[in-house]
């Protein structure tokens, strides 16, 4: 007994500093499902929580392997540790670190870290570093309803860019083998990045830059302005993200190797052939380092008390449905709805057309050799009945219908979220 008593005392007498100088707030959310999910014949490549297989027979799947929290795309699942603390004359020193984990044997015996940055605010300026929530992203969670489940409308929704899981590929994708667009696009996070934030009067003006240079996203660079009307009737937001790919590929180390390869074959031929084939490579790599980038313009309005109106336009080279770094990508027109017709009842839905850009990209065709369109149309609509303020019980359908037959599917999912 005396042993536990002194644990406690010791205990007790480290954490008092912490709780005398700085407010520490844990939060989370734990959330799980069970999917019923349909993708078009012939595709055996889509990773969606199958990360160590891929679909051998096309025939509706049950699923319950969920990826935080979500069968499809990212979801919601973690622990959250904010740290405030008053500095003084209106000062504060602020961090945060999230815990991100699935609930479907908790990633193995580890977690996923999310976000992790400190930083300063005062009054109406603030400035973070770490890993953060990219300013492209942080709007689509006011337009997409659905955003935090398997019908939301990133990437395979087809609604709004994002990671993408439904690919083309001559081999099974693993989750861990992520082109560099995290952040940039409504999906993911940004690491080794610098913030600077003002916000006044219902206005706010986020910028952030990649900021470390041995990232492979170094020079990239986001923003997002926002405003937000009294009592929140409306809210508008303008938002961009850039990427240079001059600084994700180094063009010299590339021609150097593919120089001494050619040299080692032949001296004798290295003058004849040799300078040739490498100019002619280091050309056509350089013919593919352009800079690529999103834009969006959307806007939220409340209709009363019971409905909520969102819309927005996209245009994305980064993270399309037809996607890739050989894509110029596409345009997204999307809208969406919330009703709650009882206090604990939600139907909500949105509807969300793509235009692919597919003539100055990837020449797509079909066995007979003609060119496949990448236009797509997508939905969703479902349900949620809130138990309590914290607990929540839904349930919805999602569907993408595309020229690209190869990219059709439709999902029906059942979950349960829980916040702390």
């Amino acid at each position: 007994m005396n042993k536990k008593i002194l644990s406690f005392a010791v205990a007790a007498a480290m954490a008092a500093p912490l709780v005398s100088y700085a407010d520490v707030k844990v939060s989370g959310i734990i959330q799980a499902e069970i999917a019923s999910l349909e993708v078009a014949d012939g595709n055996e490549n889509l990773t969606g929580s199958l990360r160590d297989g891929s679909f051998n027979d096309m025939d509706r799947q049950t699923l319950t392997n969920d990826f935080l929290g979500t069968i499809l795309n990212e979801g919601p699942n973690h622990i959250k540790f904010d740290i405030d603390e008053k500095l003084g004359n209106g000062l504060k020193a602020q961090a945060r670190y999230v815990a991100a984990f699935n609930s479907s044997g908790n990633f193995g015996s580890g977690i996923i870290g999310e976000e992790a940055w400190v930083g300063l605010s005062g009054s109406h300026l603030h400035m973070r570093y770490g890993t953060l929530e990219g300013a492209y992203k942080s709007s689509q969670a006011i337009l997409d309803p659905w955003a935090w489940t398997s019908l939301q409308s990133r990437g395979t929704g087809g609604g709004m860019s994002g990671e993408y899981f439904n690919r083309i590929s001559g081999n099974t994708i693993n989750i861990n083998n992520f082109e560099p667009q995290n952040g940039l696009t409504n999906d993911g996070f940004i690491e080794g990045a610098l913030e600077l934030g003002f916000k006044y009067s219902g206005f706010s003006f986020t910028l952030q830059g990649i900021v470390d240079d041995a990232s492979g996203l170094d020079g990239a660079g986001l923003l997002e302005l926002r405003y937000v009307a009294p009592s929140d009737a409306f809210t508008i937001w303008l938002a961009g993200s850039f990427e240079d790919l001059d600084d994700a590929t180094d063009l010299d180390t590339i021609k150097d190797n593919f120089d001494d390869a050619v040299d080692s074959v032949s001296d004798k031929f290295d003058d004849l052939v040799g300078e040739d084939i490498i100019d002619s490579s280091y050309e056509a790599t350089e013919d593919n380092d352009e800079a690529s980038g999103n834009w969006k313009l959307g806007a939220s309005f409340k209709i009363g008390s019971m409905m909520t109106l969102g819309l927005q336009y996209e245009d994305a080279e980064i993270g399309t449905l037809d996607g890739d770094r050989n894509s110029d990508g596409g345009e997204y027109i999307m809208g969406s709805l919330k009703i709650k017709p009882m206090e604990n009842i939600t139907i909500a839905a949105w509807v969300a057309g793509y235009l692919s850009d597919i003539d100055n990209g990837l020449k797509m065709v079909d066995s007979e050799g003609n060119k496949v369109d990448e236009d797509a149309l997508s939905w969703s609509v479902g349900g949620m009945y809130n138990f309590s303020n914290r607990t929540m019980i839904y349930a919805g359908y999602r569907q993408t219908d595309s020229d690209n037959d190869f990219r059709d599917e439709n999902i029906a999912t059942l979950g349960i979220r829980h916040s702390f």
